[in-house]
């Protein structure tokens, strides 16, 4: 939101590079890559270290983000909503040359399910128990916005009570530059400048990123975390009217923006910001504009910031869609307009009289007096898939439910006696930071939203200050409140500490309680030890 660059300089070419023979090449040290993605929690999702180490790093850190993200809709696993999807925007691995030898079939096979991209969704709906479609989206750059569209089609129908759509592009050879060519759609600075006249190319990023998804009145029926909401969608190809097969069309983009406001059932002009394609090549950029100019219509005074999270992060390929949705979901929940960087000489379209938008320069507040706050964003593919999404402030809750004298059993549970220490500092954390809570909502969304491991403790607390006092402590089963504790309520917890499965829906029946977004379970990563700054040999 404060509009930094994540883009970094990197040493000079790699060992053993040689410079291109092609005029007008030469090397660029930047780029946007994620650190440690060799890093994984494999024995929570029980996979053994070899075929961990032969799984592409895109499903290593997709199937971790999927489960955060479970985690902090309020479940456990994907089963617990009913049926539940996962939609993925994919691409092919570029971790097979770093995999170590195959010794048998065994290991080949590995290889062969770890790196086939088809696998990405199927293999997150195993590990995650989601008995929906599970559908990899190869549509090139559109693939995880598309993803979310076809999450929000298989919600509306019926086919799934739950979604998680998302993406998945880490790169390799990692934390290197890239080779600049004169007339391609890299950037010669190693910087994107979106919109600008200024512009010379894209560069690429890595981004792991997904959403979870539920029908509006579903989620607002379960009291859930509700960070926004999904207007309308649309997807559509270009089909032949372009000048050819990787060329963007203006009438292909301003037809499914056009559709997506449409199904939204509001007009453009109510946006208070697009998150565009924005990919800083001239051509691309310009028809983007064409497009977006064809659909909103004049203003007196601009009024919509046009935006392009490229131009801090870079080109994430197929995982930028999802990546722009996450952004526009935060400027929204914190009502801010987030500034689009390097731009100092905007297009054509973007200046003069007449024209809606606008480009942020600095991050400002976002105000609508009277009504939610609306969105766009946009993704398009090279082959003429092209996803629009409208995004909304969601309605607010009524009245919480107020915490009585009863007393509340707080679970708290992980895979070793280490990372459950993490996994209560991590809560303590988020009560100094939201004190006013509620306890027993606290403990509503732990006992119906997280998925009972091992290693176990249990607080019995009556109010918030009680469970700061209590996460303190060391005690299997910690009693952290005042007065007498009901027996039956102690035998239940101690039960639970020491490996029993409690019914929890028997707690909290006819109370309005609300899940909290808490933290998600710490991962305890390993560095799995491949070099992937080199192929193997």
């Amino acid at each position: 939101m404060a509009g930094r660059e994540l883009i970094r300089d990197y040493q000079g070419p790699p060992g053993g590079w040689v410079a291109s023979p092609v005029a007008g090449s030469r090397y660029v040290s930047r780029g946007a890559f994620l650190d440690e993605t060799d890093a994984f929690d494999y024995g929570f999702f029980h996979i053994t270290p070899r075929e961990a180490v032969r799984m592409d790093p895109q499903q290593r850190i997709f199937l971790e983000v999927c489960h955060e993200a479970l985690e902090a809709g309020g479940y456990g696993r994907g089963s617990d909503a009913g049926i539940a999807s996962i939609f993925a925007g994919t691409r092919r691995s570029g971790w097979e040359p770093y995999l170590p030898a195959a010794v048998d079939a065994t290991d080949a096979m590995l290889a062969l399910g770890g790196n086939c991209p088809d696998a990405l969704a199927s293999r997150t709906a195993y590990k995650l128990n989601c008995t929906g479609p599970a559908v990899s989206v190869a549509t090139f750059c559109s693939g995880s916005l598309v993803a979310v569209h076809l999450a929000c089609q298989s919600l509306l129908s019926g086919e799934s009570d739950l979604a998680i759509a998302g993406g998945a592009c880490i790169r390799f050879p990692a934390h290197q530059g890239y080779v600049y060519h004169r007339g391609g759609i890299l950037s010669a600075a190693g910087r994107v400048r979106a919109f600008s006249r200024d512009a010379d190319g894209t560069l690429f990023a890595d981004s792991v990123a997904a959403v979870l998804l539920r029908r509006l009145g579903d989620a607002q029926a379960a009291r859930e975390p509700i960070l926004a909401v999904i207007k309308g969608s649309a997807v559509n190809n270009d089909g032949a009217l372009r000048a050819g097969y990787s060329a963007p069309s203006v009438d292909g983009q301003a037809a499914v923006i056009r559709r997506a406001w449409q199904r939204a059932g509001v007009a453009p002009d109510r946006a208070g910001m697009i998150e565009a394609h924005g990919t800083g090549t001239a051509i691309g950029d310009a028809i983007e504009l064409k497009s977006l100019r064809r659909v909103f219509v004049a203003a007196k005074t601009p009024f919509c910031a046009l935006g392009s999270l490229k131009t801090n992060l870079g080109h994430a390929d197929c995982a930028s869609g999802i990546t722009g949705l996450v952004k526009v979901v935060l400027a929204i929940q914190q009502g801010i307009i987030p500034p689009t960087l390097n731009c100092s000489r905007p297009l054509e379209g973007l200046t003069g009289s007449g024209t809606p938008f606008y480009l942020p320069h600095a991050a400002r507040p976002w105000h609508i007096a009277g009504s939610p706050r609306l969105a766009g964003v946009s993704s398009f593919g090279i082959g003429g898939t092209n996803a629009h999404i409208v995004v909304a402030q969601p309605p607010p809750y009524d009245a919480d439910e107020t915490d009585h004298a009863s007393v509340h059993l707080i679970p708290l549970s992980a895979r070793t006696p280490e990372t459950l220490g993490r996994v209560a500092a991590n809560l303590r954390s988020y009560l100094l930071a939201h004190p006013h809570s509620c306890a027993g909502d606290v403990a509503f969304t732990l006992q119906r939203g997280r998925y009972a491991l091992p290693v176990r403790r249990i607080l019995l607390v009556r109010d918030v200050p009680g469970m700061m006092d209590g996460l303190t402590r060391e005690d299997a089963v910690t009693v952290a409140c005042d007065g007498p504790v009901d027996n039956e309520c102690l035998a239940i917890a101690t039960a639970w500490q020491q490996g029993a499965e409690v019914d929890w829906s028997r707690f909290y029946s006819g109370e309005r309680r609300r899940k909290l977004p808490l933290p998600t379970y710490p991962f305890h990563r390993s560095r799995l030890g491949s070099d992937m700054s080199e192929p193997a040999i």
